[in-house]
């Protein structure tokens, strides 16, 4: 179950949505990144949270003449990411962030979906994908939804030129800010963000799940 940041179901539509899910067969729901209000709505409805992460926000004018920039030779070369790309992505994403939070092709896909513009990149050669970084945007607001690097290439720059790229692309669409979610313990993470002009607010948000095989279908 995929949640807009700021959305706060109420407790008919969380039944909705538990009752479908035990009907197709799941045997658990999991919510996107809820702001406190929302989180006290799922967690009222039974969910338990998962996971804490870090909201940051960047101001796209303010930063732009200061933001760092890419190397410029061939292992950095940021390029499309395509649809045929998604199952050397997902299988990255899963290298990077285990099988518990790791994304698959379908869930590669919903994120693409969930703006109403995105912009998906990578590095590697050929049909390779090193690295990737899946961005949005929605109204005046950019979303950095997804930046993920193979392990065996971390701390070689690439992080930086995905994210270089998804940040200038934002700024031709004259976007006003930027934000990114991250764990509160990866520290790596935040410590990029926050070295490209990110900072982080007082909201954190949280990630919760609940378990369908408990209690009556």
């Amino acid at each position: 179950m995929v949640l807009e940041h700021g959305a706060v179901p109420d407790e008919n539509e969380l039944a909705v949505w538990i009752r479908r899910a035990r009907r197709r067969g799941f045997r658990s729901l999991r919510t996107g990144a809820l702001f406190p209000d929302a989180t006290r709505s799922v967690l009222g409805a039974g969910f338990h949270a998962i996971d804490s992460l870090v909201l940051l926000r960047i101001d796209l004018a303010a930063v732009a003449p200061a933001m760092p920039r890419p190397r410029a030779d061939g292992q950095h070369r940021v390029t499309r990411l395509w649809a045929r790309h998604h199952a050397a992505a997902a299988a990255l994403d899963r290298q990077a962030f285990g099988p518990m939070w790791g994304n698959d092709t379908r869930s590669l896909a919903d994120i693409r979906r969930a703006t109403p513009a995105h912009w998906a990149r990578r590095v590697g050669p050929g049909r390779c994908v090193d690295a990737f970084a899946i961005s949005g945007a929605g109204g005046r607001t950019g979303y950095v939804q997804r930046l993920a690097v193979h392990p065996d290439r971390r701390r070689e720059g690439l992080a930086g030129a995905l994210l270089n790229d998804s940040l200038e692309w934002m700024r031709a669409r004259g976007l006003d800010s930027a934000l990114v979610n991250t764990g509160a313990t990866n520290e790596a993470a935040l410590e990029l963000y926050e070295r490209w002009g990110f900072q982080r607010l007082d909201d954190h948000l949280t990630v919760a799940e609940l378990d369908l095989t408990v209690g009556t279908p």
